[in-house]
């Protein structure tokens, strides 16, 4: 498969050609395998294929957020991955437009249930804006 048809929409769909990718497992093993080249613009290297995809806005968008037992959050993203918050992370703006650093500065598009759900953790320090997540509670054995 050639992958340079892929596009990565500002709403975190996939698509390959005109053809929405719809099949998250798939879109997961590649979005797995997505790396920045110095120039900033994205690909995906499976093995030793090299192949660039066209993202128009960032490579991930977070549309979950789950609360685990402990009290911690994890964010879920369109393609399946999965982000711990354990630690602080500070929040970008572009626009109006929520990001946040998941594998490079601001590469992670906040869907507006997700960003709304962590607005309780924010702490403002003059112009800046970070998300402090609450420290898991260790449970009792």
């Amino acid at each position: 498969m050639e992958l340079t048809e892929i596009i990565i929409k500002k709403n975190g769909k996939w698509y390959f050609g005109q053809a929405e990718m719809f099949r998250r497992n798939i879109l997961n093993i590649l979005a797995r395998h997505i790396e920045r080249q110095d120039d900033g613009s994205y690909c995906i290297k499976l093995g030793n294929d090299i192949n660039p995809i066209t993202v128009e806005d960032v490579p991930f968008y977070a549309t979950g957020y789950k609360e685990e037992e402990d009290g911690s959050i994890t964010l879920s993203f369109h393609d399946l991955q999965e982000m711990p918050l354990t630690h602080e992370i500070k929040l970008y703006f572009k626009g109006d437009v929520p990001y946040i650093s998941y594998r490079w500065e601001a590469d992670t598009r906040l869907s507006r249930g997700v960003y709304w759900k962590l607005s309780q953790f924010f702490d403002f320090r003059g112009e800046e804006i970070y998300i402090v997540p609450p420290q898991p509670v260790r449970l009792q054995q």
